[in-house]
């Protein structure tokens, strides 16, 4: 007896932990409940957010749920000022289009395509004067918390894309900070947080499905109740007849269905969620033409522009010196005029990536060397090599082929220089 009164209290726990897991959490709690995983096991994070790209491309909102923030960090701030601002961080976020406000910056600066933890310093972007900052002043407030790394890692699943940032303090160990094992979690975390976010469409869509199945079983229930002499639920199911037939129908409709989700199906959906991106694009094209709301780039200082002027002057004149050098000389063509333009980007936008010295070193090294390779391909006019009667390239295709191997090359080495 104490054996069986064992295995049924064992069995009732069971049933209370299976009735635990399956009860309806919404998604606002599971998504909380991820991100607050992050944060907690993440090495220094004391503030997550999660930000999710909109369906026309246009704005980057923080979902409910999609935010956590450490409360032992925001009860150690100095003042009950500060304090309050921390959660009112925590608890009020703005929509923000690509390219504007921290959200927006880093996520142009990301690429969902690739899985690698981007680094920013809040105080490097707050000097830098080609960010746009907003009109909330998110950066600054988050920056005056004493907040200064943030990691953006990009998710993109199915239809969905977007990014998880994680903030840590400005006195972190930069070191432990960016620990291969560390950024190995965020990318793992930031995969969970992201897959979580995209099943609610499908989940939904398997709700509603469900939904319509029960209720075409119970209509069919319903119409045997009233054709059948049974007197109720009980007589149908005693019936071996009735429900042979009524499993027969659900067969069959299962069968139907299957035929729906064939191959013409499936590409009808494909082409139909083609066109629908093609008019997407079509609706949202006057809306990036517009800026997103996002100002042009601010106006310079008089000593910002005097050291733009005397640095193109001086250096201006020393290509043109050297290019004067060279052209004594038969053997070499040199023509300095073509570095104006990067002159402009290395004085007038030097905070701005493309004006760093990586930059401007690595792609016109890079480019120089497309260049000497592509030199080699025997000359052809086009006669010739459409027709396969001789071998070469036209040198209108050689350029092509030098522009085309050059901006790609920059682009896959992360070292683009529009000037190069």
């Amino acid at each position: 007896s104490d054996q069986r009164a064992s295995i049924v209290a064992l069995q009732q726990e069971q049933s209370r932990d299976a009735a635990r897991r399956t009860r309806q959490h919404s998604d606002e709690e599971k998504l909380a409940q991820c991100v607050a995983e992050a944060g907690l096991n993440a090495f220094g994070c004391v503030f997550v957010e999660m930000w999710a790209m909109t369906s026309d491309g246009t704005r980057l909102n923080r979902p409910a749920g999609g935010h956590w923030m450490d409360p032992s960090f925001a009860g150690s701030l100095p003042s009950e000022d500060f304090i309050d601002k921390a959660w009112e961080l925590d608890r009020i976020a703005e929509d923000c289009p690509p390219g504007a406000d921290l959200a927006g910056t880093v996520a142009e600066e990301t690429n969902a395509g690739t899985r690698y933890v981007h680094w920013r310093q809040i105080r490097g972007m707050l000097a830098d004067p080609f960010i746009q900052k907003g009109t909330s002043r998110r950066m600054e407030r988050i920056f005056e918390l004493g907040i200064g790394y943030v990691a953006a890692v990009p998710f993109s699943f199915q239809d969905h894309s977007g990014l998880v940032l994680y903030y840590s303090r400005s006195t972190a160990d930069h070191e432990q900070l960016r620990a291969a094992a560390n950024e190995k979690y965020l990318m793992s975390s930031t995969d969970v947080i992201g897959a979580v976010f995209a099943v609610r469409k499908a989940r939904e869509e398997c709700a509603r499905r469900r939904k319509a199945m029960f209720k075409g079983a119970m209509t069919k229930v319903r119409k045997e109740l009233l054709s059948s002499k049974q007197l109720g639920i009980a007589g149908i199911v005693m019936d071996q007849g009735v429900m042979t037939k009524l499993k027969e129908l659900k067969a069959k409709e299962i069968a139907e269905m299957e035929r729906a989700d064939g191959c013409c199906a499936i590409l009808a959906k494909k082409a139909f969620k083609v066109g629908q991106y093609a008019v997407k694009r079509v609706i949202n094209s006057p809306r990036k033409w517009s800026g997103a709301k996002l100002h042009a780039m601010p106006q310079q200082s008089f000593s910002d522009c005097l050291f733009a002027f005397t640095g193109a002057f001086l250096t201006m004149l020393t290509i043109l010196k050297v290019a004067k050098v060279f052209q004594a000389h038969e053997k070499f063509g040199f023509n300095g005029g073509w570095y104006s333009s990067t002159l402009c980007i290395t004085y007038a936008l030097t905070p701005a990536p493309v004006g760093q010295p990586r930059q401007i070193f690595s792609a016109h090294l890079w480019n120089m060397l497309v260049g000497m390779a592509i030199r080699l391909i025997p000359d052809g006019d086009v006669y010739d090599f459409m027709e396969g009667l001789g071998y070469g390239l036209p040198m209108m295709w050689k350029l092509s082929l030098a522009c085309a191997l050059g901006l790609s090359g920059q682009a896959y080495l992360g070292i683009i220089h529009p000037p190069a």
